[in-house]
């Protein structure tokens, strides 16, 4: 005899389906991890050491880290050494590209000084060509004034 189950009468069986393969996966995954983390106990407290051996190398090795994080000498204040070095390397190259970076942008900053320099002068040149082009007594832009010329004739002449 089949069993009412209202989620796949409500929503349909793939829907049904689709979530009951999510909910699988989702178990599957978290008694894998539990799985594991059991196993791994079990195996260091089943080892072929017995338990006295083994409490004694765990807790050696808690004191060894412990006084290492005290005192900051042995291994780990070499460690510690080797650390702040890595640290003052990195802190010189990174000053290094900050100056480089600095130079970088000052030298586009002039580029781009230059450039506006420029598109200014060149606008200035379109603005004066254009004021001569709308001179009240030219209709035709396409016309040239010759007197002017025929006055600088007339006075080379002399």
């Amino acid at each position: 005899m089949e069993t009412y189950n209202r989620d796949r009468h409500l929503h349909g069986v793939e829907e049904y389906e689709e979530q009951l393969n999510q909910t699988t996966g989702r178990d599957f995954s978290i008694g894998l991890a539990v799985g594991l983390l059991v196993g791994t106990i079990g195996g260091l407290l089943l080892a072929p050491k017995s338990g006295d051996a083994l409490r004694d190398d765990i807790s050696e090795q808690t004191q060894k880290f412990s006084k290492t994080k005290e005192s900051g000498s042995g291994e780990g204040a070499d460690f510690k050494e080797k650390v702040q070095d890595k640290t003052n390397q990195l802190r010189d190259k990174m000053e290094d590209k900050k100056g480089d970076i600095s130079a970088k942008k000052s030298e586009m900053d002039e580029k781009k000084r230059v450039k506006s320099l420029d598109e200014s002068a060149v606008k200035a040149q379109k603005d004066a060509i254009q004021e001569e082009v709308n001179e009240p007594h030219t209709d035709d832009p396409r016309t040239v004034d010759m007197s002017k010329y025929a006055e600088k004739l007339d006075e080379d002449k002399k």
